[in-house]
């Protein structure tokens, strides 16, 4: 290799260094779930096996109070916990650059050829991108591809103003969902198809909500319908499963219902001198709006149901957190480039990730089907 090719190399190695560096940070910038997970460090590192796993009480059991006076114990041992497990998921994303671009683009001086390979890595990072934003919203029927949100509230879809599940067992991280279908909304879990009391989210239609209108819908009752999940998926520490308060915080919702909260909360605002708007820095970079104690967020990625009606998604997002094999000094993504492969002509680079996204439990989501009238 020459000195002008070794000089070449070597520039085109530290700008895919310097690059990986930016994805890094990027990634917050792609999804308000994940800017709520990479922002504050919400990132377990060094993971080991192939799934990710932690645990949440099954028992349901009170301690009894006593006199206090002389008496015996009995003990038992028992088994208090489901171990919740997700598989991590690897992602990959290749670029290259070609000798013909090197050498007829070498007179034009080194920036050229790095605006070139600039231009490549530019396109294989938002292919990661679209992916780790798919990913969020994701339902599970893809085994390479992380669990997201939709299989922790079981896909749930509208019928006929009713929330529904498919016939067939849902499970999120290996524990039961809805062991058969479910036709309606019920305050009582057992009736609404779910299989245990402290693994579920809450799902319902937007025209089942306790406090709808005579004539439901989510252009009329969106203020009121998000205030009320908000209150039915606060948990105390007690009925949580995990240990921890349950608040939601966030909720994530595509064009349709942005625009008729937007048009509702307008309304509202020069009738009544409603404030709109968010200050949580956090999620600055975002659309979004306040209300109640909810950042509401705009986001095209959050999917329709199965036909084709779309939903709102509430959540608590101090449930969630990233869980990667790779060590903090490593970071959520590396990356690798070479240009003296003798295989290779020209240049290539590689973007690689891995991940499992969890979600303590679904108890920390919850969804309106329902929402696009």
């Amino acid at each position: 290799m020459s000195v002008g090719d070794a000089v070449t190399a070597q520039g085109m190695a530290t700008r895919h260094r310097r690059s990986v560096k930016a994805i890094q940070a990027g990634i917050g910038e792609v999804n308000a779930l994940l800017a709520k997970m990479i922002k504050p460090s919400k990132v377990k590192w060094g993971g080991f096996g192939t799934h990710a796993l932690w645990y949440v009480r099954k028992l349901k059991e009170t301690s009894s109070w006593e006199s206090g006076q002389l008496g015996t114990r009995t003990f038992e041992e028992k088994d208090p916990m489901d171990e919740a497990t997700t598989p991590y998921c690897f992602i990959s994303e290749t670029y290259g650059v070609s000798e013909k671009s090197i050498k007829t683009n070498r007179a034009a001086g080194n920036m050229k050829l790095y605006d070139i390979q600039k231009e490549n890595a530019r396109n294989a990072q938002n292919a990661l991108y679209r992916a780790f934003a798919a990913a969020c919203y994701s339902n599970g029927s893809d085994s390479q591809e992380p669990v997201g949100l939709a299989a922790i509230f079981a896909d749930c879809y509208e019928t006929t103003n009713n929330v529904t599940t498919a016939a067939v067992a849902k499970t999120y991280a290996g524990i039961a969902l809805a062991a058969a279908s479910m036709s309606a909304y019920s305050a009582v879990y057992s009736t609404q198809g779910w299989s245990t009391e402290y693994w579920h989210p809450v799902a319902l239609d937007q025209a089942e909500c306790p406090v709808a209108s005579g004539t439901a819908l989510w252009s009329t009752d969106a203020v009121k319908d998000l205030a009320w999940m908000e209150h039915a998926m606060s948990r105390t520490a007690d009925v949580s499963a995990t240990g921890e308060i349950i608040k939601p915080d966030m909720a994530l919702m595509n064009t349709d219902p942005w625009s008729a909260l937007m048009a509702l909360l307008a309304t509202s605002q020069t009738t009544y001198n409603v404030p709109l708007g968010t200050t949580d820095p956090v999620l600055a970079k975002f659309k979004t709006i306040r209300v109640g104690n909810l950042d509401v967020v705009y986001d095209k990625n959050v999917p329709n149901d199965t036909n084709s009606v779309e939903r709102v998604i509430v959540l608590d997002s101090d449930a969630f957190y990233i869980d990667s094999l790779n060590t903090k000094s490593e970071g959520l993504v590396e990356g690798q480039w070479k240009q003296d492969d003798p295989e290779v002509v020209g240049g290539v680079g590689v973007y690689k990730a891995n991940l499992a996204l969890i979600c303590k439990t679904p108890q920390a989501v919850g969804v309106f089907t329902g929402c696009d009238g």
